[in-house]
């Protein structure tokens, strides 16, 4: 079985306007984003769906039954401060709604073209966390994120 090595083969983006999250264009995710996995610590994209359980059961069951309920993500990006742009910390002030995507599996140097799988996640930020000092460290941020009414497509494709 072969397996990907995920190191160097993520990127990530940062849109204010995807028309259709399912089939975002090339244009949207370049031209339309800022590129920002530069700025993100290598263990700083957490991106996790938890399913909640809807018991299905019956007074007459003699067992719990349970069907798939609501998906609740919780998404958490850790950016480094970068000087005096600082990119990451001036694009995301509280409450900043737009449209967080990834994609993996895919050299970052290659561009992104149709065809390609991405997540894309409708999206506002919390309030910026600074994380505390530490000897040998380094000055970042967190921010979680909160998926929106404008949802989210966790397999989507570059149309």
């Amino acid at each position: 079985m072969a397996v990907v090595p995920i190191d160097g083969r993520v990127i990530v983006g940062f849109a204010t306007s995807i028309a259709n999250i399912q089939s975002p264009t090339v244009t949207e995710l370049t031209t339309g984003s800022t590129r920002l996995e530069t700025f993100i610590t290598p263990d700083g994209l957490e991106i996790t769906p938890a399913t909640g359980k809807v018991d299905v059961s019956n007074l007459g069951s003699v067992a719990n039954a349970a069907r798939a309920g609501r998906i609740d993500w919780t998404i958490k990006v850790t950016f480094h401060h970068d000087g005096t742009t600082d990119t990451a910390w001036n694009l995301f002030p509280y409450r900043t709604a737009g449209y967080l995507w990834v994609r993996r599996g895919i050299d970052k140097a290659t561009a992104v073209l149709s065809t390609q799988k991405v997540s894309v996640y409708g999206v506002e930020s919390g309030e910026p966390d600074e994380t505390d000092p530490k000897p040998d460290g380094v000055w970042d941020f967190m921010v979680d994120f909160m998926v929106n009414e404008n949802g989210y497509a966790s397999r989507a494709v570059v149309a």
